[in-house]
C-alpha cells in the first residue's frame, strides 16, 4: 500500500502521482485528527478535497488512521532533543554552514577548506539524525573544499525556528552553549596577530555579518564562562574589498563586524571551549603562551 498518495485526483481531473512531501505531511496531520473524531473515511475524505483540492484515496486513508504506514516512514529520522551536537549544526548553520531547496531535497550543507571542521559536522548531524557512524565528507577538487551535505526535511524545518526559540537548545546546558560557540569559531573565528605600541599581540577575533549574533555570543562567553570579548567592531562596510588570513580577497555584499576575546581570558576560551580545527586550536595555544 502506497504511504504517497498514488492516484490522487485533483479538482481538475488530473492525476498526480506523487504530492510534495510537505503537502503530505499536513495532509496526513489533518486525516489522523479527523480520524479520531469519529468521521468516517468518506467524510474525511471530502474534507481533504476541499482543502487541498486533492482527492486522498480512502485506502491512504485507512492505513494513515490504522498506524500502518504514514508519510514519516522514508524520511531520515531527526532527534530534536537538546543535545552538544544539534548546538554545534545550530552554529554552523550561523556561520559558514547553509541551507536550501533543490528539486523537492531539503538540503543542509557545508563546504569548507578544513577537513576536521567538516568531520565534526558530519558527526554531529549522524547523531541528531540517528544514522550509524558518521556522515563522511568528500574532496571537491575544483573547489579545494570538504563537503558534507545531508537531505533531512525534518532537520531542515527544525533550523528555520526563529532564533528566539533556538536558544532553548543553544542555552540548555553549559555543554550545549560551549558546542555552539566552538561551531562559530570554527567557522568565523581565527587569531589575529596586530602591532600595538611596538609590540605584537594576538587576539581570538570573531567575525560576522549579524550584529545581533555578535552580541548574544559576547553574553554567552561572559555568563557562562567569564570570557570576555570588545565589540561588536565594524571592520568592513557593504560593497568594500575585504582581505581574508589566506590571502582571499573579496568584495563585500553586507556590512561586516567583528568581536574579540581579551587576552587574559584566552585560557578560560581555551579550557571551555577551544576549536575543533587543528590548525586554530594550535594558534590558540601559542597565543596563550
Amino acid at each position: 500500500m502506497s504511504v504517497v498518495g498514488i492516484d490522487i485526483i485533483s479538482k481538475r481531473g488530473e492525476r498526480r502521482k506523487y504530492l510534495p512531501l510537505e503537502m503530505r505531511m499536513k495532509m496526513y496531520e489533518d486525516v489522523v485528527e479527523l480520524g479520531k473524531q469519529g468521521l468516517k473515511h468518506e467524510e474525511i475524505q471530502r474534507r481533504i478535497y476541499k482543502k487541498y483540492g486533492m482527492r486522498l484515496p480512502q485506502p491512504t486513508i485507512s492505513v494513515w488512521i490504522n498506524g500502518k504506514h504514514n508519510p514519516y516512514e522514508k524520511i531520515n529520522k531527526f532527534n530534536e532533543k537538546p543535545s552538544p551536537e544539534l548546538a554545534y549544526i545550530i552554529g554552523v548553520i550561523f556561520s559558514d554552514g547553509y541551507k536550501y531547496l533543490n528539486n523537492g531535497a531539503y538540503l543542509i550543507w557545508l563546504a569548507v577548506n578544513d577537513e576536521e571542521y567538516a568531520r565534526e559536522f558530519g558527526r554531529c548531524l549522524a547523531r541528531v539524525l540517528e544514522k550509524k557512524g558518521h556522515y563522511e565528507p568528500f574532496y571537491n577538487e575544483k573547489q579545494k573544499q570538504w563537503i558534507v551535505a545531508v537531505n533531512s526535511v525534518l532537520l531542515f524545518k527544525f533550523l528555520e525556528k526563529p532564533f528566539e526559540e533556538l536558544k532553548f537548545y543553544i542555552e540548555y546546558s553549559e555543554e550545549t552553549v560551549a558546542s555552539f560557540l566552538r561551531a562559530m569559531f570554527d567557522g568565523d573565528g581565527c587569531i589575529h596577530t596586530k602591532i600595538k605600541e611596538g609590540r605584537k599581540q594576538r587576539i581570538l577575533v570573531l567575525t560576522n555579518t549579524n550584529e545581533k549574533l555578535l552580541v548574544y555570543i559576547q553574553y554567552l562567553l561572559k555568563k557562562y564562562f567569564s570570557i570576555e570579548a570588545t565589540g561588536p567592531h565594524l571592520s568592513a562596510r557593504k560593497n568594500s574589498i575585504r582581505h581574508f588570513p589566506n590571502g582571499k580577497i573579496s568584495k563585500t555584499t553586507k556590512d561586516y563586524y567583528y568581536i574579540y576575546i581579551r587576552a587574559k581570558t584566552l585560557l578560560n576560551f581555551y579550557n571551555h571551549i577551544g576549536f575543533t580545527i587543528k590548525q586554530k586550536q594550535q594558534k590558540l595555544i601559542e597565543a596563550i603562551e
